[in-house]
């Protein structure tokens, strides 16, 4: 009997300690799992992470920078790589596309900068005299007082972005004086080089890549929160004849579909659609950005 009563006693007893080990367990992976969550949603919010200045002078070694607007609501920083004029006087101004305005598509972003930068990688490429341009808020690891999500949100073309940077061509204007620009923007940078021609008479020429011509077809086409601030380029005038554009697109894009660029230029009599085929929204236009500069500035110039 004393042998039951103590088989009893470890029947009853034997399951306790896995039960209480199993709760333990299943609390501790839930404190896991969520520390991890917290950790995964935390870290894409957090600025310093990511340095655009250091990334820029790595990738632009022989770059200077430059503060343009100093006195305004917006300083712009500018990167700039003019040793000597062309005697053709034409300085080639890169504007970055958006970089990342949201956070997992639900957040705006802390700090949008882009960490591609594609349009200064193409400009590593180009061997003419070139100006790497930040918009408003970008190219910053702490952002200005005067930064607001709405800048890199739905004002992101907006008048306000497109004045500062008119302002801060102007000024470049004065620093190399007789020269004329040749806009070149990647993604939502080449949106903001037609916006910003719609100001100018120093433009010679556009060249926009994977660009956004058309945000309301871009946005409708994505199912993404409309860009009610920003200006939109298919609304615009036309650009005066003289103004060359190119705009090419690649046949692999999924973040801009050549399909929305094409029917933006189809609309433009002077403008040139370019698909390149295997290219997407990154790739590869670094490949062949030599070769694309030259055949521009040829008919520009009108040389072979």
């Amino acid at each position: 009997m004393k042998l039951n009563a103590k088989a009893r006693t470890e029947y009853v007893r034997i399951p306790l300690l896995p039960s209480r080990k199993l709760a333990v367990m299943r609390r501790a992976l839930r404190i896991f799992k969520y520390s991890v969550l917290a950790l995964y949603l935390f870290i894409p919010l957090l600025g310093c992470t990511f340095n655009p200045s250091k990334t820029t002078q790595k990738i632009c070694q022989n770059c200077k920078q430059i503060i343009l607007n100093s006195k305004g609501d917006y300083p712009l920083i500018a990167y700039t790589r003019v040793n000597e004029v062309e005697p053709d006087g034409l300085i080639h101004i890169y504007l970055e596309g958006d970089g990342r305005p949201w956070v997992k598509g639900i957040w705006p972003a802390k700090n949008p900068n882009s960490r591609e930068m594609t349009a200064l990688r193409l400009m590593a490429q180009d061997k003419y005299p070139a100006i790497y341009l930040n918009r408003p808020c970008y190219g910053y690891q702490k952002l200005p007082p005067s930064c607001s999500p709405d800048l890199w949100t739905s004002a992101r073309y907006s008048a306000t972005v497109v004045t500062a940077l008119n302002s801060a061509l102007t000024e470049l204007a004065h620093q190399f004086p007789n020269q004329r620009w040749i806009l070149i923007g990647h993604s939502g940078g080449g949106t903001l080089a037609m916006l910003l021609t719609q100001t100018r008479d120093d433009v010679a020429a556009i060249l926009t890549v994977a660009a956004n011509l058309d945000h309301k077809a871009w946005t409708e086409t994505h199912g993404y929160l409309p860009l009610h601030e920003s200006l939109n380029p298919i609304e615009q005038e036309l650009l005066p004849a003289n103004v060359l554009r190119w705009h090419l697109a690649g046949d692999r894009d999924k973040q801009v579909s050549p399909e929305i660029t094409k029917r933006a230029a189809d609309m433009d009599p002077q403008a040139r659609f370019i698909l390149k085929a295997g290219f997407d929204h990154q790739c590869c236009w670094e490949n062949q950005w030599s070769e694309i500069i030259a055949m521009m500035r040829n008919q520009l110039t009108g040389t072979k």
